[in-house]
Order: C-alpha cells, then sequence, then structure tokens
C-alpha cells in the first residue's frame, strides 16, 4: 500500500468513530435530522470519498483531488437539502471539514492554496 493510502486509511480511522460518537451524541440530544438513516448516509459518502482518493493515481494532481472533493460536497449538500438543511450545520462542518482537508493534504494538495480549505466552493453546508 502506498504511503498516500496509508495516511487516508489513518485519517480515516481515527476521524471514524469520533464522527460515529457525535451522530449518537445528536441523536441523544433529541435532533430530529440526525436519524441512523441520514447518518448512515453521510457515513457512506465519506467513506466513499476516501476510497475514490484511494484509487486516484499517485501522485494525483489537486484537479483529481478537488473533483472528488466536488462529488462528496455535492452529495452531502443533497442529503442536507432532503433534510430541510437540518443536519449538516455548523458543528457537523467543524468536524467534518478537517476531515476532507486533511485527506485532501494526505494526497498532495495544499490547503493554503485554497484559503485553506480546497473544494470550499462547492461546500453548501
Amino acid at each position: 500500500m502506498s504511503e498516500r493510502n496509508t495516511r487516508l486509511d489513518a485519517i480515516y480511522a481515527e476521524a471514524a468513530p469520533e464522527i460515529a460518537e457525535f451522530w449518537n451524541d445528536c441523536r441523544e440530544a433529541g435532533l430530529e435530522a440526525h436519524t441512523e438513516e441520514a447518518t448512515g448516509a453521510v457515513d457512506a459518502e465519506i467513506s466513499g470519498f476516501f476510497e475514490r482518493l484511494k484509487a486516484l493515481p499517485d501522485p494525483s494532481t489537486d484537479e483529481q483531488v478537488l473533483a472528488e472533493m466536488k462529488q462528496l460536497y455535492e452529495a452531502l449538500d443533497r442529503i442536507n437539502a432532503d433534510l430541510e438543511h437540518g443536519l449538516l450545520e455548523t458543528d457537523e462542518r467543524e468536524l467534518l471539514v478537517p476531515v476532507f482537508v486533511a485527506a485532501a493534504e494526505a494526497c498532495g494538495v495544499d490547503p493554503e492554496a485554497y484559503d485553506g480549505e480546497p473544494g470550499g466552493e462547492y461546500r453548501e453546508f
């Protein structure tokens, strides 16, 4: 396995339990949009994003990585819109976006070249 893919696996392995705990806390707090179905759809998109990044050529170009980020953000925005924009808000953004930026950085993208958030122009939440 390439060093890049090892780094991507490590980022995902660290983030996944934190995300799961966050979803559980939201459900326990009674946040209606945070159903297991809704958060499961988000989790599936995140997992798919990491798998698509790992399938990119190594090294990959910024354009290739940003295309994957765009696909992820569009999918997350659709899920959020279906829930009247009540699923992915500030707390979720603060949890998830750094994970996505770290993944892009692991693929060689310099976040500072994108004002700290590669793919941010595609994110609506």
